[in-house]
């Protein structure tokens, strides 16, 4: 591999989005061996480039939609860039395509989200970089409960079940409508559950879009909702808490907090079909139809994804619940023989740079 040659990482270094949160690790991996500069993404049309460095864009296609043209002439001076992006759906736009065209090579996050590329004319390179788990996720003991005292207090009080979802944009996308209706079954079968969502501060958006009879959404849902942003301790300390992950996702190029979940010992469940396929076993996965498009409007993902279908999503919970203790040491043997293996960033940033080593 070619160490000498600099390797600009471009992305929102201040933001805290998912986008942050896995280019920080590519560069902690980058960093042991290679000459890595990070630039925030909004600084990126005032950097003038020099060196001939490599340039990892991270997200790819939104730059690219701000400043195509003076992109275009930057980076006709660099080695080459190496674009960092994700398909919602199981297409992209021919706008897309057109754009990955200034790219030597795509980094997409799943087989999906591959598939999704070429499928649509991608004719650059496409590779797959899963994203991945600290160490010290798979092995601190359950975290003291700080945070979330109150989930502590409904488990004892109530001897409840939590089912755990993450909301933090693109309610449709990611089956907010479907989760609710699962959610209303299993309490009425089940009976003692508790939906505990964490979404962003923006929980009066997801009210809007979706047919709720009366009353805020907390009431209508039962159930309890985490606004802002958590530290990974504090969602460390969220997943050890709660019972299930409920992943209701019709798209995404990967979903990272599920995988998280997993690693912590919680089954999840997901739509079959779904990107997340790649760090999911079988067992997990909830039968499906094909969704409607997954993010209308959007000038770059515009195809459809799938929509686990709610009666046996419903059925596949009240299973998990019944036999919970089976289940949870049936995660732990899945996690400890496959997801250990392959899902590591120390073992995704190795894979990182063998891809770059294609391009340096």
């Amino acid at each position: 591999m070619n160490r000498s040659r600099p390797i600009f990482y471009v992305y929102p270094m201040f933001k805290h989005v998912s986008w942050n949160v896995i280019g920080e690790k590519h560069c902690e991996q980058l960093k042991k061996g290679l000459r890595v500069y990070m630039i925030d993404e909004e600084a990126l049309p005032l950097v003038e480039i020099y060196s001939n460095p490599l340039v990892l864009l991270h997200p790819y296609f939104y730059p690219f939609q701000k400043w195509e043209s003076k992109l275009s002439r930057k980076f006709a001076s660099v080695h080459g860039v190496i674009g960092i992006d994700v398909a919602d759906s199981d297409r992209i736009s021919p706008y897309a395509v057109r754009l990955t065209n200034y790219a030597l090579a795509m980094i997409v996050p799943s087989s999906f989200s591959k598939k999704a590329y070429i499928k649509s004319g991608v004719k650059v390179p496409v590779h797959v970089l899963p994203h991945g788990a600290d160490t010290h996720w798979f092995e601190t003991q359950p975290i003291k409960t700080e945070t979330f005292r109150k989930l502590v207090q409904i488990k004892e009080k109530f001897h409840s079940k939590l089912l755990l979802a993450y909301m933090v944009h693109s309610p449709y996308r990611k089956g907010l409508d479907l989760l609710i209706k699962i959610y209303n079954k299993v309490k009425e079968e089940y009976g003692n559950v508790v939906l505990v969502l964490k979404t962003n501060n923006g929980v009066g958006f997801y009210s809007k879009q979706i047919d709720y009879k009366g009353g805020d959404l907390e009431k209508y849902m039962s159930g309890v909702v985490f606004r802002g942003w958590l530290n990974e301790w504090q969602q460390m300390e969220l997943f050890d808490i709660c019972d299930m992950y409920v992943l209701t996702s019709r798209g995404g190029g990967f979903e990272h907090p599920p995988l998280l979940a997993l690693v912590r010992g919680e089954a999840v469940i997901g739509a079959k079909g779904g990107a997340w396929e790649d760090f999911l076993p079988e067992w997990l996965l909830v039968p499906s139809k094909k969704s409607g498009q997954v993010l209308a409007g959007n000038p770059i993902h515009t195809g459809v994804g799938v929509e686990m279908l709610v009666d046996k999503a419903v059925d596949k919970i009240l299973e998990i619940f019944n036999d919970l203790d089976d289940y949870k040491v049936r995660v732990r043997e899945y996690v400890n023989t496959h997801v250990r293996k392959n899902f590591t960033w120390e073992k995704i940033g190795q894979e990182l740079k063998e891809i770059l080593q294609k391009y340096l």
